[in-house]
């Protein structure tokens, strides 16, 4: 599926919550110092947060442990190693493993004392993994 709404909302036991506004992702934006990658910023306009599957994809909340903005900052301290150009998509809670994405779109899998590993091209391929 090349639409990341489609193929989330398709996505086993999703919910999703409301889309977000051009100001509320710019602001985002501009707080991290970074651009989204094209299909995080479609996730965000037209979804904002989701849940599916047993995995919890950040989005913009007042729920700081589900917040783009407040995971980002809070992985950068506690993994100084990684691009400032990166936001986290998914904190796995696992292994202390995180999912970062970067502007062009590439996802990355960080853990703690190691080296950052490309995973995948896009936030659907990520998904769809």
């Amino acid at each position: 599926m090349d639409n990341i709404v489609d193929l989330i909302k398709s996505m086993p036991d999703y919910i999703g919550s409301n889309g977000r506004t051009e100001e509320e992702i710019r602001q985002a934006e501009i707080a991290l110092g970074i651009t989204f990658a094209k299909d995080y910023r479609k996730y965000l306009k037209e979804i904002g947060l989701a849940c599916f599957d047993g995995h919890e994809i950040t989005g913009l909340t007042k729920t700081a442990r589900l917040d783009v903005v407040s995971v980002t900052n809070e992985q950068r301290k506690q993994l100084g190693k990684v691009s400032l150009s990166w936001y986290v998509v998914e904190e796995a809670n696992i292994y202390g493993i995180v999912i970062w994405q970067n502007s062009d779109g590439t996802v990355y899998e960080v853990a703690a004392n190691t080296k950052a590993k490309k995973i995948a091209s896009s936030l659907a391929e990520y998904i769809s993994l």
